[in-house]
């Protein structure tokens, strides 16, 4: 149960955020992640701005996120629930959790790296001067980035500018290697 009300607060969250988002953005500003669907201010607001008006009042913020809680249901089941029965069972659901441990990072194993980069007293818990000190590490290697890419000097990437490093590091895993082959 706890789960779930978690589950439902991060969306709620997420779509509160896309729609806050929507609302201050520049029309047609791209919000994209992980490439499911359109994500820009523009194609939220349209898909669920249903008097026309060009934003989103609290009944079409209710029904946006009704609809996205059953997008995301439908997408758990369709990944995770192996002997379609329309729910998720206890080993399905330690299936969902495995991979989204690993999530962005590229398995599982983020929070042993982290220990082992970080752990300065090697206790297995990054202690909060441990936790500044990884922070400042991965504020520097962002700056460092940025300044690597920021042809116009402004401090941020803009999509040419994003699209650049995109195009630089296109088939490297995650961490500079070169990825394994997708076929």
């Amino acid at each position: 149960m706890i789960k779930v009300i978690s589950t439902t607060a991060a969306l709620a969250l997420a779509v509160g955020g896309a729609w806050a988002v929507a609302q201050d953005a520049p029309a047609g500003e791209e919000r994209g992640h992980r490439g499911r669907g359109p994500r820009d201010a523009a194609s939220f607001i349209e898909r669920y701005d249903t008097n026309k008006d060009g934003k989103l009042d609290q009944q079409e913020l209710e029904a946006a996120h009704a609809a996205r809680d059953a997008e995301m249901k439908a997408r758990m089941l369709e990944r995770f629930d192996a002997n379609k029965n329309g729910v998720l069972d206890p080993e399905e659901k330690e299936a969902a959790r495995k991979a989204f441990r690993g999530g962005r990072h590229g398995g599982g194993d983020h929070q042993a790296r982290m220990l082992e980069r970080f752990d300065a007293n090697k206790n297995g818990v990054l202690d909060p001067e441990e936790k500044e000190a990884a922070k400042a590490e991965f504020a520097k290697r962002r700056a460092e980035f940025v300044k690597r890419f920021d042809t116009n000097g402004d401090g941020q990437l803009d999509e040419n500018e994003r699209a650049a490093a995109r195009k630089e590091f296109h088939g490297r895993g995650p961490r500079g290697e070169a990825a394994p082959d997708q076929n």
